[in-house]
């Protein structure tokens, strides 16, 4: 199931340049899904159903801080590699025609959508743990007569995941499939979509409108916990869902300035009214899924990373902090809905909570302020091109002279000098205490690396396709196949 393309790579110290730019992967499987809700989360029960959050919150541990490691750790780069296991029933890995079409990383797995090349249609998955080793292969999974092998997956939470089939007329079907008992419950056909959200199912149904639809949700034995009355609704924290309600304008059509935002509870009991133009969720982390980012915003997790507060913009565009308990109060750092740009706008750490802004309407440079307005840093990366803010205890930084990382304190970690004729990506660091540094020149890629928090280059690519991070030591780069999936893990 592995391939070690070499075993041991002693990690070598830094000398080349770092500098700016942008550029990205490809929306990734799971916020395909996500989106279908759109930015609305939430989970509820109607009367005395499932009464319980679908991971209980534990505040002191969250907010992961990722260790630096000593000077001279070694590494093991490994490629995780297509072989008979994970081939389809009736093909042989001889034909040469898989290609790994995406990779990402959904809970405690890695997976991997495949696609044969012979076919525009096929899709499948194949889902590892993070030791690389096969769980599943959904196109094997023993499904009912008359739907294809090349399900996929909508969704993923401990044992289950949440798969999606189709018929050869092109009509659906979602089932979920337990990885280990490898039981298969059918979603009833009343519902037209099906994914799984941290073990809640959400689910939905066309409504009045043919083109729209009203989400609500079920437990994993298929109990109803949230009516479906919604116009979107997605689980926003451990505990709490947010809930969307849409706004007809005066000439009867949807228009998304209208649209407003609340919170409930498991009991479907409203803790936030839906007021509000925006609410995010309690990772504090603006946009879902990934999108020109590749896949690195999966890495903020609700175990890892849950603030007990987010912030939310009210009626009058204030931009307000909001706790579990729907109450408010008011930040000390101007900021407008504007402001809340892609990348991680409010996080927690040590009881200290930081809040990431930017400069101007103009600007493309964060700030970064603690909630007594004291300044953590200026000219973060951030903004419309950058995923900006604290990831893992760590944030990118640039200034005059280079690119910086620094920690909770502000303080800097590791530096690069720039070089005036070079341009640069960096990837956020990622819970392996990893991230990739992209070399460009006239905007074309001319080496990729993958460095640890001592600065030190564990493995160098002149291809010219950058090395992506997508979360707990995995990297993809994309090839004339589709993508080879890398895992770096310390010897």
């Amino acid at each position: 199931m592995k391939k070690i393309i070499s075993g041991v790579l002693s990690a070598v110290m830094l000398t080349s340049v770092l500098c700016a730019c942008n550029d990205g992967g490809n929306q990734s499987n799971a916020s395909q899904s996500g989106d279908n809700a759109n930015s609305s989360q939430q989970v509820v029960t109607t009367e005395a159903a499932t009464t319980q959050p679908a991971t209980e919150p534990n505040y002191k541990d969250t907010n992961y801080v990722a260790p630096i490691p000593p000077k001279n750790q070694t590494y093991k780069f490994e490629e995780i590699s297509l072989d008979d296991a994970a081939i389809p029933n009736g093909f042989s890995i001889d034909d040469s025609k898989f290609q790994i079409y995406n990779a990402t990383v959904q809970g405690d797995y890695l997976v991997l959508k495949i696609k044969y090349n012979s076919s525009d249609s096929f899709f499948y998955n194949v889902i590892y743990d993070f030791d690389g080793n096969m769980v599943a292969n959904i196109s094997n999974i023993a499904i009912e007569e008359g739907y294809k092998k090349s399900a996929l997956i909508c969704g993923l939470c401990g044992d289950y995941t949440m798969i999606e089939m189709e018929t050869s007329d092109y009509q659906e079907k979602a089932a979920l499939y337990n990885l280990k008992t490898k039981e298969i419950k059918y979603i009833d056909s009343q519902y037209d979509t099906a994914w799984l959200d941290n073990g809640v199912i959400i689910v939905g149904k066309h409504g009045d409108d043919e083109y729209g639809y009203k989400y609500g949700a079920l437990d994993l034995d298929f109990n109803d916990i949230i009516p479906i009355e919604y116009d979107g609704l997605s689980l926003i924290s451990p505990e709490l869902f947010m809930v969307k309600k849409e706004k007809e304008g005066e000439d009867g059509s949807h228009d998304e300035e209208n649209d407003r935002f609340g919170l409930i509870d498991f009991n479907n009991k409203v803790v936030a009214d839906i007021k509000y133009k925006k609410i995010l969720p309690f990772t504090g982390v603006e946009g879902s899924g990934s999108r020109e980012w590749g896949n690195f915003q999966e890495l903020i997790s609700f175990e890892k990373n849950i603030n007990k507060y987010t912030v939310a913009v009210d009626e009058n565009d204030k931009v307000v902090l909001i706790d579990k308990n729907g109450n408010t109060s008011d930040i000390n750092v101007e900021m407008t809905e504007s402001n809340l740009e892609d990348g991680r706008v409010i996080c927690l750490y040590q009881d200290k909570t930081y809040i990431k802004t930017i400069k101007s309407l103009d600007s493309i440079d964060s700030i970064i302020y603690d909630l007594d307005s004291n300044l953590i840093t200026e000219k973060a990366a951030g903004g419309s091109s950058h995923m900006g803010g604290f990831y893992n205890g760590y944030c990118i930084t640039y200034d005059e002279k280079g690119t910086n990382l620094i920690d909770i304190n502000g303080k800097v970690i590791y530096s690069k000098t720039i070089e005036q004729d070079m341009g640069f990506k960096v990837y956020p660091v990622d819970e392996k205490g990893l991230f990739t540094i992209t070399y460009y020149s006239d905007e074309d890629v001319v080496k990729s690396e993958i460095v640890d928090l001592n600065g030190t280059v564990i493995y160098t690519s002149d291809s010219d396709s950058e090395i992506e991070a997508f979360g707990n030591g995995f990297f993809r780069q994309h090839n004339d196949r589709g993508y080879a999936v890398y895992k770096v893990a310390a010897e």
